[in-house]
């Protein structure tokens, strides 16, 4: 059975070691003990809104199967009245020896995933006023916002002409102003609502290029049985790649590392094959690294050291400056 304890913190060592001393796992599971950090801390912007502290989880497994607990609200038949004793012997040993009849198992339903309640409308004039604000702070004045709402996600398109500062390297500018706009949301509509924020069609964009270097790199790993790894990237992008890997077969992919440093890995279905060690490269002259003439680290036998001369300075001339 796992038990977890989720902590938060200033710093992400703060939040790591809480939820290790909220755990107090006994000295047994000490080595078994696993963390991670859940959420980064995030600074305030302005010192007025936003901000957040780390969170981290930390867990072990006691190795102790849990129990399903069954609950029987069906109420026990009454009992019957044995009539046995007016029968005769010959009706009650065929009654014991007849077949018992087993009623077939009634399928089980699958669990119906729960909806989360969203919103049915929200201020999108407060959603585009505090974008273009945004905007405007990265010396932005033609920019214009068209937004709609759609099953708790609002959706932002901004139209501009230098749309380069808004995204960003890698879309990293334009994942920050998301992120920010469904904080200030949040707190002005008082529940938790999906944004996504759209500038010159990059999204639709970084989708095809994500797929296309999905099945780029995969036909690499099928054709070498080696396994390739991409870039650090958020879990947005992570997710279409893994989606794209799905729909190829004989490769498969998982994500390593954590926090900033997660990354989608591709190798071949089954594990990815060491390359074989290369033998002696040939140089110019037609010799291998493997026929080089080995270092000699012994004197042979007749070698006998010279003789220093007694006409001769030890160190050599040595001339003295009279001045």
């Amino acid at each position: 059975m796992i038990i977890e304890k989720i902590a938060t913190g200033k710093t992400t060592e703060e939040a790591l070691a809480a939820a290790k001393a909220m755990l107090n796992a006994p000295e047994k599971f000490q080595l078994d003990v696993h963390a991670e950090i859940l959420e980064q801390p995030r600074k305030k912007i302005l010192g007025l809104f936003g901000g957040a502290p780390a969170k981290a989880r930390a867990w072990y497994d006691d190795g102790v199967k849990e129990k399903p607990v069954k609950k029987d609200n069906k109420k026990k038949p009454a009992k019957k009245q044995n009539n046995n004793k007016q029968q005769p012997k010959a009706q009650q040993n065929k009654k014991a020896n007849a077949p018992k009849q087993t009623k077939p198992a009634e399928p089980k339903q699958a669990a119906k995933p729960e909806k989360k309640d969203f919103p049915k409308s929200v201020d999108l004039e407060y959603a585009k006023a505090y974008l273009l604000e945004i905007v405007k702070g990265l010396n932005i004045d033609d920019a214009s916002v068209e937004a709609s709402y759609s099953e708790g996600v609002i959706t932002l398109d901004l139209s501009c002409e230098d749309y380069g500062i808004v995204i960003g390297r890698r879309g990293d500018t334009l994942d920050s102003i998301q992120y920010l706009l469904s904080l200030a949301m949040k707190k002005h509509e008082g529940a938790y609502v999906r944004v996504s924020v759209n500038v010159g069609n990059y999204r639709e964009k970084r989708n095809e290029t994500l797929r296309n270097l999905a099945k780029k790199n995969s036909a690499y790993v099928l054709r070498t049985g080696r396994r390739y790894t991409f870039e650090p990237m958020n879990p947005y992008e992570r997710r279409v790649i893994h989606t794209a890997v799905q729909e190829i077969e004989g490769v498969e992919s998982r994500s390593i590392g954590y926090d900033q440093e997660r990354r989608v890995v591709i190798e071949p279905v089954g594990g990815a094959v060491n390359p074989p060690r290369r033998e002696g490269s040939r140089n110019s002259r037609g010799r291998g690294r493997n026929d080089r003439p080995k270092a000699t680290t012994k004197a042979p036998e007749d070698y006998q050291p010279k003789a220093d001369r007694a006409d001769l300075p030890k160190f050599g001339k040595i001339e003295v400056n009279k001045d």
